[in-house]
Order: structure tokens, then sequence, then C-alpha cells
């Protein structure tokens, strides 16, 4: 009887252990940005034919020696790309300054991103390597189209609203 215990509990304990595979992360020699973070379309169209639909992306990147503090980033910088897209100003200022022969050029642009309703972004593209002892994460995440001019619309009318 104690060896089928001990046989019941050694098989429990290598299957607990087998369940708990670990996904190794990739060490490079060198920096890289996958293909489809270097070249993030803003719009685009996904599917065959005539079931094609249209999705907005956004992409972003995080840089840490922390892997979750990485990962927070390059969501963090999707979403912003998203908010600025959907409910943004822009101030932009170039001043050109000559003094004697020499000259010299300031410009100054900030973005102002309001509290952004984003919801349904629907799937994501990741990359994750570690490069001189730091992670180097990558996002795209894909909206539908007509949810991300809704939300245009919907940052819109608040902002009538608030100018009335």
């Amino acid at each position: 009887m104690k060896g089928i215990v001990k046989a019941i509990t050694v098989s429990a304990v290598l299957l607990t252990l087998g369940a708990c595979s670990t996904v190794k992360i990739a060490e490079r020699d060198e920096y890289v940005q996958p293909k489809w973070y270097a070249n993030c379309a803003e719009a685009g169209s996904e599917g065959w034919f005539w079931w094609k639909e249209d999705y907005a992306y956004a992409c972003g990147a995080g840089e840490s020696i922390f892997q979750q503090a990485a990962e927070e980033q390059m969501y963090a910088i999707a979403m912003n790309n998203f908010a600025k897209r959907i409910n943004s100003t822009v101030n932009s200022e170039t001043k050109l300054e000559f003094y004697d022969q020499s000259k010299t050029t300031k410009t100054l642009i900030s973005y102002v991103v309001k509290d952004t309703s984003i919801r349904e972004h629907l799937s994501k593209e990741t990359g994750t390597y570690k490069y001189q002892g730091k992670f180097y994460t990558f996002v795209k995440l894909k909206m539908n189209k007509q949810v991300f001019d809704q939300l245009i619309q919907e940052a819109k009318s608040a902002k009538v609203s608030a100018n009335q």
C-alpha cells in the first residue's frame, strides 16, 4: 500500500512540475526591432477577398532590467498612441534666431492627451528579448476601425459639450 501511495505522490509531483514549464526569453547580441513593429501602420485591412475588415493599430515598446516593467511600458505607450489619435491636441512652435553669422533653432512640440476611453482592442502581437541585461518588449494592438472611429466621435462630442 505504501508503494502505491508513494508512486501516486511521485506521479502527481512530476505532472505538476511538467505543467509549470517555463518559456525561455532569447538573449540577443544586438538591439533589433520586429519588422511588424518597425513598420507599424496606423490602419489597415485584414482578411481574404470580400471578408476583409478594417482595423486601427497602435504599437509600443518597453525597456527595463525588469521584464514586467518593460511589458507595462510597452502597453502604456501603445495605449497612449491610440489615445493621442482619438483625443489629443497638439501645440507646436519653432523659433529661428539669427545672431550675426550664427543661427539657433528651437522646436517645442507638446501633446495634451486628456482622459480617453479606449475599449475593445482585440488582439496583440508581441516580441520580447534580453540584450545587455535589459528586457526589450514590443507590442502591436489592434482595434476594429468602426470602434476606433466611434471613440473619435465620442471624444469630439465631449469637447464640444465642454466648450458650450
